[in-house]
């Protein structure tokens, strides 16, 4: 059975970078493609992620643990990681892993951008 592979793509929102994951998020015995791409952020002294979801169609067990892993890098950087409309497979994972506890998970993304900022963004002049 051929699968398509892992698309995993970033792109930068005021100090926030987005990454988006289609496809499966199941590392397996190859490179963790969201690890890597995490860690190489992190070199560069970027802290804040927002991990979109919404187009992975599954997880395995390893998929999971490299979001976990690269929660804790984020954290130990004292930075953040959100999570940004997991697809429902997704959601389910976390449910029964109990880590839909520890994520913030965002359904929309002006909403998640503007918690990074730790503040909403009501402070516009009218």
């Amino acid at each position: 059975m051929m699968r398509r592979p892992t698309k995993v793509i970033s792109r930068k929102t005021d100090s926030v970078r987005i990454i988006k994951i289609t496809g499966r998020l199941d590392p397996g015995e190859g490179a963790d493609q969201l690890f890597d791409m995490v860690q190489g952020f992190l070199a560069e002294e970027e802290i804040d992620f927002l991990l979109d979801l919404r187009s992975v169609t599954y997880i395995s067990s390893t998929g999971v643990g490299s979001i976990i892993k690269s929660y804790r890098s984020v954290l130990k950087n004292k930075g953040h990681l959100k999570l940004l409309s997991p697809s429902q497979s997704v959601k389910n994972i976390l449910a029964i892993s109990r880590l839909d506890g520890v994520f913030e998970i965002f359904s929309d993304e002006n909403e998640a951008l503007a918690s990074f900022k730790g503040k909403s963004s009501q402070d516009k002049s009218s």
